[in-house]
């Protein structure tokens, strides 16, 4: 009896310290959920990660998706297009709690307004994956994702870093809101 009180006792701690579900969850398996940002994975392993890293794979902005499983490590999702599933890891670098860091990235409502909105070397940014000598902020948020809090924790800095791969970074410079440079 005791072993079974004990038991009982471990699933009631596990299953307290998962809390209510989060309004990201209502979307596994809901049609309709899309990319808010260019997504860059790395297409050998079908990976990315919450530190964004920038590798050779870009899943364009407004794909269609399909958002399989989530745990509080990773997330399992498909893309409509190739059918390709990824698995998106986190890292408590992201420096949010991973489903506020994943509806950054996962949406309901594509932002083709946000997008319109943009002069041509934004729009050509993002069509391409890359950040371009004049983009604007927004526009290198669409085209690369959001630089890593912990490189960089704010948005109105002027150097925004991301990482390249474990070992090399890329920096993106602005002056007055514009690109200058790309630093690699």
């Amino acid at each position: 009896m005791r072993h079974i009180i004990s038991a009982l006792a471990i699933v009631l701690l596990a299953c307290a310290g998962s809390g209510p579900p989060h309004a990201f969850d209502a979307w596994l398996g809901s049609p309709g959920v899309v990319t808010l940002t260019n997504l860059h994975p790395d297409e050998a392993r079908s990976r990315l990660f919450a530190v964004n890293y920038q590798q050779d794979g870009l899943i364009p902005l407004c794909s269609a998706v399909a958002l399989l499983d989530r745990n509080a490590e990773r997330l399992v999702f498909s893309v409509a297009a190739t059918g390709r599933t990824y698995e998106y890891y986190y890292h408590k670098a992201a420096g949010e709690p991973f489903p506020e860091h994943l509806m950054r990235y996962f949406g309901t409502e594509c932002p083709r307004a946000e997008l319109a909105g943009l002069a041509e070397i934004d729009r050509q940014g993002v069509t391409q994956g890359k950040a371009l000598v004049g983009m604007s902020k927004p526009g290198v948020v669409l085209a690369l994702g959001y630089p890593p809090r912990h490189v960089t924790p704010s948005l109105d800095a002027d150097r925004w870093l991301y990482w390249l791969n474990r070992f090399n970074r890329m920096a993106v410079v602005f002056r007055d809101g514009r690109v200058t440079a790309i630093e690699n």
